[in-house]
């Protein structure tokens, strides 16, 4: 990680000598004019370095930059929210393909997204805070922006502790809220997940017949009108994450599901074959030999929440309706 400012400086929004290696800052704001007092500066520093320059930003955001910037707005290239922040895995991928095709070549980076309509807040939060190991040598300059006026106040406090700096009123400064990654991940992986429903359908997966659990869930996507691409990858994910179980864990296995905001399906078994520490996160070496694992299954589903404990592992995928 590069060197910050002490907690009490603060750090010139229009700084031109930004060290080498990422910059992970988080933008909270309560309106249009406190979004722009950020987000515009750090734009134009991109801009007037002639460096790439990004603004993922839903379309009110995307506008008020564009009018803001003028002639400017060409220099920048504008991302549809939607388009890269599908699944946290997939946003994690196409970073890592940006990096590629940058080199060592500066990003300067605007973000933000409607994340009270995602679900599964957490997996977000998750990956902004891994953000900062698997990027910490790449030059990325980013402004992460979260609405203080829509955001639930936990995610708030969350966002607080995966930045190593924060841009809030008219300042950058070092964050002192900010946690080490491997810390906050085990955290979060200790928080049990909130129980799955008594409606929940539910049936025993035998080790010699994955067509029944791919008909038990095919079945349950029909209540919840999951159809087409979205129904297929849940169908590779959970046979997946059942041959996992089935191989690593220990019996009994058993395969839940229920309607949420589309379908969750969760797998269970008595084991503890919870990924090694941020695999999941990265393609794995191996995937071409044994299956894509739970690197794979991130890719096909909206968020995966694996957790281990005494009773043993449970992993869950949800795919929204598309």
């Amino acid at each position: 990680m590069t060197a910050e400012a002490p907690a009490d400086r603060p750090v010139e929004a229009g700084r031109t000598s930004a060290p080498h290696g990422v910059q992970h800052c988080a933008l909270l704001y309560e309106d249009e004019q406190e979004f722009l007092a950020g987000a515009l500066p750090h734009l134009r520093e991109g801009i007037d370095a002639g460096d790439p320059t990004f603004a993922v930003t839903p379309k009110q955001e995307a506008e008020a930059l564009r009018d803001s910037l003028g002639r400017d707005a060409m220099a920048v290239q504008f991302i549809d929210p939607s388009d890269f922040y599908s699944t946290p895995v997939r946003a994690m991928a196409g970073m890592m393909a940006v990096a590629r095709t940058l080199g060592s070549r500066p990003a300067w980076v605007v973000a933000s997204a409607d994340w009270s309509k995602y679900p599964d807040a957490m997996e977000w939060v998750r990956y902004d805070s891994i953000f900062n190991m698997g990027f910490a040598d790449a030059d990325f300059r980013g402004y992460c922006c979260y609405n203080t006026a829509v955001l639930d106040p936990e995610v708030i406090s969350l966002v607080r502790q995966t930045h190593p700096k924060l841009h809030e009123g008219a300042q950058l400064r070092r964050n002192p809220d900010y946690r080490d990654p491997r810390d906050f991940v085990a955290d979060v992986d200790s928080r049990p997940l909130p129980p799955s429903p008594h409606s929940a359908a539910s049936m025993e997966v035998r080790p010699d017949d994955l067509h029944a659990v791919r008909a038990f869930v095919a079945e349950q996507a029909k209540h919840c009108h999951v159809a087409g691409d979205a129904l297929y990858n849940l169908l590779v994910a959970v046979t997946e994450v059942a041959t996992n179980a089935i191989r690593h864990g220990r019996a009994p296995v058993t395969l839940r599901a229920w309607p949420d905001n589309g379908l969750l399906c969760e797998i269970t078994d008595s084991g503890h074959w919870q990924p090694a520490e941020f695999l999941s996160w990265v393609p794995p070496e191996s995937a071409l030999k044994s299956g894509f694992g739970i690197w794979g299954v991130g890719m096909l589903c909206d968020t995966v929440q694996v957790r281990t404990g005494p009773q043993g592992t449970a992993v869950r995928l949800r795919v929204c309706k598309k």
